[in-house]
């Protein structure tokens, strides 16, 4: 498997067939994944619980891949995902209301896992989507 489709792998599994759980083989068992998302460096378990938030928030979230760079053991990714907002996010109560925006994500790949993880989200696009945060001029 390419260090690429290892990568475009996670996106299939997590994004498209909503499972978590099957995206731990992809990951190496000391994986770090640092996000815009966290307060700080997670290890792959705490990262599946806050993937298991987001589809709990998200049921019919899809990602869809936009630009993906492979530049030997690194791997970045530009997507897009959207969903629906009709279940809990993290204390916000389901608004109904659908969202899309984008993240990147840089993966560096070791025999053929996923070793550490750069992503950063745009999340105030999306929570001004959904209406949680006001939008400019509004």
């Amino acid at each position: 498997m390419s260090n690429k489709s290892v990568s475009a792998s996670f996106f299939e599994i997590y994004g498209n067939q909503h499972d978590v759980e099957g995206c731990e083989p992809l990951f190496a068992s000391d994986a770090v994944i640092h996000s815009n998302t966290a307060p700080g460096p997670m290890d792959f378990a705490t990262y599946k619980q806050l993937g298991s938030a987001y589809l709990a928030g998200f049921a019919d979230m899809r990602v869809e891949i936009l630009d993906q760079v492979e530049d030997g053991k690194k791997v970045a990714s530009r997507i897009a995902w959207s969903g629906t907002h009709t279940g809990m996010l993290n204390g916000i109560p389901a608004t109904g209301r659908s969202f899309r925006s984008e993240a990147i994500m840089i993966d560096r790949i070791e025999d053929g896992k996923i070793q550490e993880r750069w992503e950063v989200s745009d999340l105030l696009t999306m929570l001004q989507q959904l209406g949680v945060i006001p939008m400019p001029g509004a």
